[in-house]
Parts: C-alpha cells; sequence; structure tokens
C-alpha cells in the first residue's frame, strides 16, 4: 500500500504589499504542480492572494517588522494553505457582508467574501489573526 506523503512548505514575508508577487509565484507554482484545474487554479490563486493581501495590509498594517507567515500542506487528495499574520485580530461576523446593497459598490470588503466563494473550506483561528484555507482535487 503506497504510503501519503505529505509536503510542507513555509513563505514568510515581511509586511509590504511589493512581495505579494512571491506569494503568486509561489502557489500558482503548487497548483501546477498538484495538478488541479485551470478554474481551481484560478479559485486558489484569488483566495491566497486575497488572504495574503489581508494579512499584510489589515493585519500588519503594512509594517514590515511584522511578518505574515504562509504554510502549504500538501497532501495527494487537497491543498491545506495556513495564514497568519501579527495583527490584533478581527471578528468575521463583524465584518461587513459585501452583497449588502449599501456595500455594492464600496471599492473594498469582499476579500473575506471571495475567499470562502473559491474555497472548500474557510476557518478563522486565534481571533482572525490565522486563517486556514483547504481546496480540495
Amino acid at each position: 500500500m503506497a504510503e501519503n506523503k505529505q509536503l510542507r512548505i513555509f513563505l514568510s514575508l515581511p509586511s509590504t504589499m511589493q512581495l505579494i508577487y512571491l506569494l503568486d509565484t509561489v502557489i500558482s507554482d503548487l497548483l501546477r504542480e498538484m495538478k488541479f484545474n485551470e478554474e481551481a487554479q484560478e479559485h486558489v490563486n484569488l483566495a491566497v492572494i486575497e488572504a495574503g493581501t489581508n494579512a499584510i495590509k489589515h493585519g500588519n498594517k503594512e509594517d514590515t517588522d511584522k511578518t505574515a507567515t504562509f504554510e502549504f500542506l500538501i497532501d495527494d487528495d487537497r491543498l491545506t494553505i495556513t495564514i497568519t499574520d501579527e495583527g490584533p485580530g478581527f471578528e468575521r461576523e463583524e465584518v461587513a457582508n459585501p452583497l449588502e446593497p449599501e456595500n455594492l459598490l464600496k471599492s473594498s470588503g469582499r476579500g473575506l467574501f471571495l475567499m470562502e466563494a473559491c474555497m472548500d473550506e474557510v476557518v478563522y483561528e486565534a481571533g482572525g489573526t490565522i486563517v486556514k484555507m483547504v481546496k480540495y482535487k
């Protein structure tokens, strides 16, 4: 019987939006390697970029002394991504619903909604400073 081997990849970035392209490169390569279909690749890529942007911009307030950490756990049947920031956290239920009429024209506020729509599982831990997302093959 074949043994299920997990691969763990860590990426730790100083909190500057200029480095988001590194996150994009890593996740794009991982998804291709894992042979996710094109639609799943687009969904996961969008969710990871949104989560990374939230960690850097909203969590760490682009303070380069603070770090956003990304852990990619690769299994045969799924990809689990854990994003951690050093910010104060947030309560998910207090974040405005972007589909409410008063929020439709706002230029921001869709990140969590997009993450939840694109991934199979999204869990907020440690007061929102840790976000775990899962995509199954």
